[in-house]
């Protein structure tokens, strides 16, 4: 008899456990590859490398960041001179995680030291993302060479996008408005999901 009464109790209470703890929905992203750019954003000439996609150490909960996974593209010009770019998206398990990186990376990408001149919007390269939770692009001389950064925060995701000019033929900072949109544009699609 003790026994069929604890059974009950115990019955009882996963019964109310089970009705007080709903199921959380899952939120299907997209495969983290069709988030990136291609080559076709870039002025004529430039060149795509293939997706570094990988899974951070320990996935899908990398330590404390609690990074998901990630992904790179490397851009650089045919002819190997004028120009190399980056982007690197990042997907945290939540958005309070992505914008823990968000903060780093700022303080990490737009930093003044000695050798670099303070970052600012140059003329010619006047953005504003509609759908980046958080975002900063600016540009600055690093040991002599122009450069351009653009860090933003998108949901779950992290972007960063930097580019180093040598030959400013190659491409300008206009150019770099339509990069800027396209990311903000692939991004959309995350967001999408959510």
């Amino acid at each position: 008899m003790r026994k069929i009464s604890l059974l009950t109790v115990l019955l009882i209470w996963l019964s109310v456990c089970a009705c007080c703890t709903a199921p959380q929905p899952t939120v299907e992203y997209p495969p983290i590859d069709q988030l990136l750019i291609d080559e076709t954003t870039f002025p004529e000439g430039w060149i795509a490398t293939e997706p570094n996609w990988t899974h951070p150490p320990r996935a899908p909960w990398s330590g404390p960041t609690k990074m998901v996974e990630y992904i790179d593209r490397g851009f650089y010009t045919r002819s190997g001179d004028g120009a190399a770019a980056g982007i690197t998206i990042r997907q945290f398990d939540s958005p309070r995680a992505a914008a823990r990186e968000y903060e780093h990376r700022i303080d990490v990408t737009f930093r003044d030291e000695e050798w670099n001149t303070p970052w600012v919007a140059p003329d010619g390269l006047l953005f504003e993302s509609p759908e980046a939770d958080q975002y900063r692009y600016g540009c600055s001389e690093v040991f002599g060479q122009p450069g351009c950064a653009y860090v933003a925060q998108y949901g779950v995701y992290t972007v960063y996008f930097g580019i180093g000019i040598y030959d400013a033929n190659v491409i300008t900072y206009t150019d770099l408005l339509p990069v800027f949109q396209a990311i903000d544009e692939r991004m959309m699609l995350a967001l999408d999901s959510e």
